[in-house]
Parts: structure tokens; sequence; C-alpha cells
């Protein structure tokens, strides 16, 4: 690939512009760099390499140019006038100098295409919205067409001159610039994934562009393509034949709506091919429904009458065991009562079984002493007073049974025979222990007398009767 430098320059623009020339045949296209403001961004961009079957095959010789972006576009620190003064006078140069430069290289090759990806879309773009007559075609990669995107809050009226989507709204009040760009394939492309914010503007523009009247063609390209060199060389490898011919960008998209339609085809031709064994499937699972649906209505049905009987012995149960509850409740009250009474009952039972052994005991210890006075006359003194300390024992564990005793003894003394006392024994008588067992003699006297049983009850006036009578006797 042959390739030639030039440097250009333009009275009362700083600087000097070179231009890279790759190919000597075909088709002239302006190429303005992306970034860097060189016109070594193409190359090392990978841009010349993805067009060099068409530089090699003669199709298209590439003027690669380069840009004031760095005294305008980005240069956010300088004054808006230098930075207007330099883009515009940027612009002069690229409308006489570079245009000469391309007419002498290439006079006989056609009216060149203007191309540029990302920041060199926007000037591309420019150049063919000042001077369309220039240019045979515009191919616009990525770009942001609304300059104040680009330069934010210094956005005024002198920018808008410099601004794709303000100049375009003006066209309708100049209809030869409408009908010069008519005339001319015009191709915007971006990508939808990562970094292609500009896109917003792209529609924006095409937009306007319908609105005047101008046709052009927009490209919208899937999420995965990204704001990258890798995308716009494939782009470019894409569009940039298609305006090399009358056209070709018309057949572009007529191709992509008859692949489409193709392909839309395709796919209603294998559609209808499985349709009938579809249908017949779907036949014979509608049939399975329908047996399957009147079976489920009849078990529904069934389960209907069953959850109906269900419910009816539910609630016959519930009430059931409502009542069952209410009667526990009531019981268990009842049965609280009962046994806090049994539990009162009790109690009094244990007081009187202890006091009813208690006067038993005394009892029996009174009809012992009975018996003995009435078996032993003549030792009625000494009985009396082992009956007194017997007594005594009595008194201290239970008044009443000491009452009944000494009116036994004092019964038993008057019943004595006036005769002389016999002589009392000289031993002194034997204390009674401590505890309620019967004095020595007594047992003696009472052998093979029972002890009354405690389950035996008799009054005291019964005791009390049947001590008189033994004393009579």
């Amino acid at each position: 690939m042959e390739t030639k430098d030039f440097t250009l320059h333009r009275e009362g623009v700083d600087g000097d512009f070179d231009v890279t020339q790759y190919g000597t045949a075909g088709r002239p296209v302006i190429a303005f760099p992306e970034g860097d403001s060189s016109c070594a961004s193409w190359g090392e961009g990978g841009m010349v390499d993805a067009l060099a079957g068409l530089i090699d095959a003669g199709r298209v010789r590439l003027f690669c140019v380069d840009s004031a972006d760095d005294a305008s576009w980005y240069a956010g620190y300088a004054p808006a006038d230098y930075r207007l003064t330099s883009l515009g006078g940027y612009f002069d140069l690229v409308e006489n100098e570079l245009a000469q430069l391309v007419r002498n290289k290439a006079p006989d090759a056609g009216a060149p295409i203007v191309v540029g990806a990302g920041l060199g879309a926007l000037n591309a773009t420019i150049a063919m919205l000042r001077k369309p007559s220039l240019y045979g075609g515009l191919l616009a990669l990525s770009g942001t067409y609304d300059a104040a995107w680009v330069v934010g809050d210094a956005m005024s009226d002198a920018w808008r001159a410099f601004s794709p989507v303000d100049l375009v709204r003006g066209l309708g009040d100049n209809p030869l610039l409408v009908k010069a760009l008519s005339g001319l394939q015009l191709a915007f492309v971006c990508g939808t994934g990562a970094g292609e914010e500009g896109g917003q503007t792209q529609r924006t523009l095409q937009g306007e562009l319908e609105a005047a009247g101008v046709g052009a063609t927009f490209e919208y390209w899937g999420a995965d393509v990204d704001h990258s060199w890798n995308w716009w060389q494939e782009e470019a490898r894409q569009l940039l034949p298609c305006l090399l011919e009358e056209g070709g960008l018309q057949r572009r998209h007529a191709a992509s709506v008859v692949g489409d339609a193709r392909a839309a085809a395709q796919s209603a031709s294998a559609d209808v091919a499985g349709t009938g064994e579809r249908l017949e499937q779907a036949k014979e699972r509608l049939a399975q429904m329908h047996d399957a649906l009147a079976a489920a209505e009849e078990r529904t049905k069934a389960e209907q009458q069953s959850v109906a009987e269900h419910a009816k012995e539910a609630e016959r149960l519930a009430a059931a065991a409502r009542d069952a509850w209410a009667e526990k409740d009531r019981i268990a009250a009842l049965l609280e009562d009962a046994i806090r009474k049994g539990n009162e009952a009790q109690v009094e039972a244990d007081k009187a079984a202890a006091e009813l052994s208690s006067a038993q005991w005394i009892a029996g210890e009174a009809e012992a002493a009975v018996s003995s006075a009435r078996s032993e006359q003549a030792a009625a003194e000494d009985e009396v007073a082992r009956a007194e300390e017997a007594v005594e024992v009595a008194r201290a564990r239970e008044a009443e049974a000491k009452a009944r005793l000494q009116a036994v003894l004092d019964e038993a003394s008057e019943k004595e025979p006036a005769t002389a006392a016999p002589a009392k024994k000289t031993t002194a008588p034997a204390k009674k222990p401590a505890t309620r067992k019967k004095p020595a003699t007594a047992k003696k006297a009472s052998a093979g007398a029972k002890k009354p049983s405690t389950g035996t009850k008799r009054s005291s006036r019964a005791r009390k009767s049947s001590g008189n009578q033994g004393a009579a006797r």
C-alpha cells in the first residue's frame, strides 16, 4: 500500500495540519481523527488495515487529516472565542486547502466521501452540513451530534453553528441546502453497548433530518457493540462499499429487509411444517384433557358431597365437643367443691376420731376401775386410792372423763358397809406411770376382761348407769 504525507497551512489558523494519503487510485475518502487530533489516528486504530482490501483494489484512496480538536472541542480551559476561532479556521482549511489537495491528487475520481468515528464523526457531519456541494457522501460512526453534550455550560449561539442537531433544525429556511443533502448518501451508525451515549443525539438528528425531508440511513447495532475501534472497523468494512456505489445504501437497506423477510419466511415455513403434527398432538391432548376434565368434574362432585358431609359431621362433633367441654367444666366445678367439702369433712372426722379414741381410752379406765371396785369390796379404800390416782391422770387429758370417774368413786364410797373398815395395807400404793396404761392391780382385777373397742360408741350416761349398778351389787 503506497502512502504519501502532506502538510497544510492556512493564513490566520494556528499551526500546520498534516495529511497522510493511503493508496493512489479510487474514490477519495477524507477521514477525520478520533481522540488525539492526529492524522495517524486511523492507522493506529486499525481502520487503514480494515479498509486495506478497498485501498489495494484501487477502489478507495484515503486521506487522513489532523484536526483542531485540542484547540477547540477539548480546550475547555481556554476562552470561548479562542476555541470557536480555532474550530472555524479549521473548517475553512478543510473546505479550501484540504479540498484543493484532494482534487489535485484525485482529479477524476469524483467528490470525496467524508468519514469519521467518535469526535471525528461530529467533524465529518459538520463539514457535510456546511458545504454539502464539496462532498459525495458521509459515513459517521458513533458520533455525538449535539454540541451541548461536548461543551456543556459553555453552549451558546456561536457553538450552535457547529452543532449538527441545531444546523438541521434550520434547514427549512434553506431549500437549496435540503436539495443538496437529499442527493447524497448519508449514513449514521452506532452501537447500543457500553460508551455509546451519543446514540441519543443520533436519534434526535434522525428526527430532525426526517422533519426536514432529507433522506439518510440510520443504523443502531446491538447491545454488544461498544464505543471501540474494533466495531468501527467492522462498520466501515460494511458501510463504506455501499457509499462507493450509486444507491448502495438503499440496496443495503433493501437487502436487509429482504433478509429479514426471508428469515421470517423460513421461520414461518418451519412453523407451518410442524403445524400439522402439532395440531394433531394438540387435538389428542385436547381429547385427553376433555376426558380428564369429565373425570375431574365427577371427582369434584363426589368430593364436594364428601366435603359437605364431612362439614356437617364436623359441625355436629364440634357442637358435641362444646357440650362435652361445658359438662366437663361443670363436673370439674362440682368435683372441686366436693373435694373441698370432703377435705373439710375429713378434717372434722379426724378430729372426732381423735376425740373418740381419747374418750374410749378414758372410758376403758373408768370401767376397769368400776370392775375393780365390784370385785374387791374389801380393798375398796385401797382401790379408791388407785382409782383417784387414775382419775388424776384422766383429768389431765379430758375433764369430762375425770368428772365421770369421780362420780363413780363417790358412789362406790357411799355404798360401803357400816362395819369397821378393813385394815389398810401398810405398803404405799404404786403410782400410775405418766402414760395411759392401767394400774397393775387394776390389770389383775380385770384379767380376762377385754378393753372396749375404739369402734364402739357408748354414751357417758350409759357408762355412768352401769357404774351405779356395779356399786349396788
